[in-house]
């Protein structure tokens, strides 16, 4: 790739959904799951895969699985699938507990080289992480402190935010050093702890060292396994 090419991909990316269409064109992605889709028009129409699965209870406009997440995995456990999808997008009820779950739910069914992308990582003011939710207000919710919790207990995974619409982190199989943090327990997380040690605990980096982490990379194939166009379990 020539650096005018370089240069340009690199400005792009500016937004979840140019990082989300960055990740299938340089690594091949052909499966998509989206989780809270809300309205698709925000994000999930443009979003540029083969095969595109959208999960949300109570959406604005239609989508192909009209259910909370929980019930989701749980018919894709039913099923006994594994590894069907190169990408997922996280963007979902935005409490730390469910977030954690959902992360869990998405590596068991993940391609060997897939990718999770979580939204809104990095809170940038104490009333925006606040749990409940205020019409009108800006809410990142407490997804931080999941990303945190799962950087401080798994080595197995690869985790950076990426600085870009309020902190998109992206999840991969791989290594990581765990953190140290003073508890777990989500009730304990303070936004304090994340002012004093945000970088640490986001792994947060620029677009440009992710895409020199992560190659900026030509497209190749995804290698992963083929997904079925309907389990018996939808069709219920």
């Amino acid at each position: 790739m020539g650096l005018a090419s370089l240069f340009r991909r690199r400005r792009s990316i500016k937004t979840r959904t140019d990082l989300l269409n960055h990740l299938i064109a340089a690594r091949g992605y052909r499966r998509y799951l989206e989780i809270g889709v809300r309205n698709p028009r925000d994000n999930f129409e443009y979003v540029r895969a083969e095969v595109k699965h959208g999960v949300d209870p109570a959406p604005r406009r239609p989508v192909k699985f009209q259910m909370t997440s929980d019930a989701f995995f749980a018919g894709l456990a039913g099923a006994g699938g594994s590894g069907r999808y190169d990408l997922a997008f996280i963007d979902g009820l935005h409490l730390a507990e469910q977030v954690e779950r959902d992360v869990v739910n998405c590596l068991m069914h993940l391609a060997p080289e897939g990718a999770i992308v979580l939204h809104d990582c990095n809170p940038t003011s104490e009333r925006s992480q606040i749990e409940s939710y205020e019409p009108g207000a800006r809410w990142n919710g407490t997804v931080w402190k999941a990303w945190a919790k799962l950087r401080a207990t798994r080595a197995d995974l690869s985790m950076s935010v990426v600085d870009v619409d309020e902190g998109c982190g992206v999840i991969r199989r791989g290594l990581q050093r765990v953190i140290g943090l003073p508890s777990l327990d989500y009730a304990a997380m303070s936004y304090g702890l994340l002012e004093a040690r945000r970088q640490e605990i986001l792994n947060l980096v620029s677009v440009d060292r992710f895409l020199d982490s992560w190659g900026a990379g030509q497209p190749r194939g995804g290698g992963s396994l083929e997904l079925e166009a309907e389990e018996p379990w939808q069709r219920a």
